[in-house]
């Protein structure tokens, strides 16, 4: 085990199966365990040390993101025990004092899960970044390393702010769709019961307080309903030239004898969305593997989805991919004109700022 910074200390979970007296040795009053134990250690629980469990494998699929929270916290009531108020965005940190008391993050192996928590936890009461957090850690432990899907999270933890994960924040929410995808790719269910990885965001008000810069409003070409903000769009650059990605190749039928090979598009043709409020009926309702969207309006079809993946016009391979046909819609900016058909989905419609 390695004394990181301050009353933080990580490594493996030997110490524990060694019983090590970690109160007198090293001042250390809470266990983090980031690891699936049957049952806690007795030892542990005799000695009254604060112990607290996150029972998670290192696995390309984990959500870490949705236990930084409390686990901060944990942290927090250790080092930090008389803190006025838990709240990182109203807190100012550097004026407060460390308690003495010390707390062990570990894992199995003390390389990418403890190390994971102990970096997040560096971001988030220190205000570091994510490359200098890790190096804080990288430093007292050399063979630290999150794995790549960890640090994706991380890097998302980053973009957020590095203080407090929002589970509702649109880059949280995109990777738990993708990550759905990934754990079962074949699966008709992804969002029967995750309504939360639904977005409303084409019913919202739009205002000079609450419009981001260059925001645009997608509405149907053909009559006009107002379909999504581009707050909802998932970004992607598209493929470099030397980018097996860069070129459509088409084969011979039941063969591997290329016919025609097609270079990708300059312009992308497609946005690439959320699931959104008024795709429900579509996406839950059929949970079909693919599928297509008509205008909840006047039923144009105006774009599609494949859980599986599909390729934009750039050449950019989505997984999913839930998209909206640009040829189908048209993106305008919003800058507070007024939109006389925009729609509630309560069955009421009603002029709104866009």
């Amino acid at each position: 085990m390695d004394r990181i910074l301050g009353g933080i200390y990580v490594g493996s979970v030997q110490p524990i199966i060694d019983h090590t007296p970690l109160k007198s040795q090293y001042n250390i009053t809470h266990v983090l365990s980031i690891i699936k134990f049957k049952v806690l250690p007795e030892y542990l629980v005799r000695k009254s040390y604060a112990l607290k469990n996150v029972p998670i494998d290192d696995s390309d699929t984990v959500d870490i993101l949705q236990y930084i929270n409390e686990c901060n916290r944990f942290i927090d009531q250790c080092l930090y025990p008389n803190e006025p108020e838990y709240d990182p965005r109203k807190v100012n940190f550097k004026k407060i004092p460390q308690s003495g008391n010390a707390v062990f993050i570990h894992c199995h192996a003390g390389m990418s899960r403890s190390v994971t928590f102990a970096v997040s936890y560096l971001m988030y009461r220190f205000g570091l970044s994510l490359t200098t957090a890790l190096h804080a850690v990288k430093r007292k432990r050399p063979q630290a390393q999150p794995n790549d899907n960890f640090m994706d999270q991380l890097g998302i933890f980053e973009k957020m702010g590095g203080q407090y994960v929002d589970d509702n924040h649109i880059l949280y929410k995109q990777w738990k769709l993708k990550n759905a995808v990934k754990i079962n790719p074949d699966s008709t269910e992804i969002l029967t019961t995750n309504d939360e990885l639904f977005t409303n965001n084409e019913n919202c008000i739009v205002t000079p307080n609450n419009m981001q810069e260059d925001m645009s409003l997608i509405r149907c070409k053909k009559c006009r309903q107002r379909l999504a903000l581009s707050s909802s769009f998932i970004k992607h650059e598209p493929p470099s030239e030397e980018s097996s990605e860069s070129h459509f190749i088409r084969r011979a039928a039941g063969s591997r004898r290329v016919v025609d090979i097609e270079k990708s598009q300059d312009q992308c043709s497609h946005y690439f969305v959320e699931p959104l409020n008024w795709m429900k009926e579509e996406l839950q309702g059929k949970q079909q593997l693919e599928g297509k969207f008509n205008c909840p309006n006047c039923e144009s079809k105006i774009g599609g989805y494949n859980w599986k993946g599909s390729r934009c016009s750039c050449g950019k391979w989505m997984v999913p991919a839930i998209h909206l046909l640009a040829a189908k819609v048209d993106k305008v900016p919003a800058k507070g004109k007024i939109l006389t058909n925009a729609v509630n989905f309560t069955g009421e419609t009603k002029n709104a700022n866009v």
